[in-house]
């Protein structure tokens, strides 16, 4: 579902408490949240989620809210070898046989660069089974971003996820608007760019009012800005920026 000035919420589930999931999955779906990325292991930032999780997921999910499945088997490293590249093609294969629209991955060189090898395996494999492809916070590790962006869209990567600030600085997407606007200007409508990193209800207003400004397409990404302490989602929490989204 799309507001009227078609932007899009995106939010983050944890896959690790199945019951909890499954209390989430509805209540994201019947609260106009467009799209949803699924991953197991939040503390560590996220790992791919457990294939019953994908399939509770896609069985619960409504048929116009998309289900991207994290694609990371370890939270160590954003470099990827062969055994890991293995793996993550694997699990490309597993979350499209259950039901997942997308998957978000990444990798990067030792020195730092988008890895051309791995992200033309995994973006290839991924549009076997017609998965949008979003390349993860790895992007905010990345010293040169704007030639990295040219790179992603060579690759046909559908949506870069960042918080316009440096990879574990601790900052927010707040702190990171100029760079986001940077980034917008450079892709131009190209790709998306996904906005996260400290997403909550108080800053999504002025976070929509600055992007907004600029011709391009993002969207907004939320983990713990709509979740309670408990790890249920808040439904006040969702309806708070959905409603900054008009």
């Amino acid at each position: 579902m799309k507001n009227n000035n078609s932007k899009i919420l995106e939010v983050c589930l944890s896959s690790d408490n199945l019951r909890v999931l499954q209390h989430n999955l509805p209540v994201i779906c019947l609260n106009g949240v467009q799209r949803i990325e699924l991953c197991a292991n939040m503390a560590e930032g996220g790992t791919t989620p457990s294939t019953r999780a994908i399939a509770l997921a896609a069985e619960l999910m409504s048929s116009n809210t998309e289900l991207l499945v994290m694609i990371r088997p370890t939270a160590r490293s954003f470099v990827v070898d062969s055994s890991t590249l293995k793996l993550m093609l694997n699990d490309i294969d597993t979350a499209a046989a259950h039901g997942a629209t997308g998957v978000v991955f990444g990798a990067l060189t030792k020195s730092g660069e988008v890895d051309l090898r791995v992200l033309e395996a995994l973006v290839q494999r991924a549009k076997q089974f017609n998965l949008k492809c979003t390349f993860h916070r790895a992007f905010d590790a990345i010293d040169n971003q704007f030639s990295a962006l040219d790179t992603l869209l060579s690759l046909q990567v559908d949506r870069v996820l960042s918080s316009g600030t440096p990879w574990q600085s601790g900052l927010t997407a707040t702190a990171g608007i100029k760079r986001l606007q940077a980034l917008l200007a450079h892709a131009n409508g190209r790709l998306e760019m996904v906005v996260g990193g400290g997403v909550t209800p108080q800053n999504a207003i002025p976070i929509w009012q600055t992007l907004t400004q600029i011709n391009s397409r993002f969207s907004l990404h939320s983990y713990g800005g709509v979740h309670t302490a408990q790890g249920q989602v808040s439904i006040s929490a969702i309806k708070a920026m959905l409603d900054a989204t008009h």
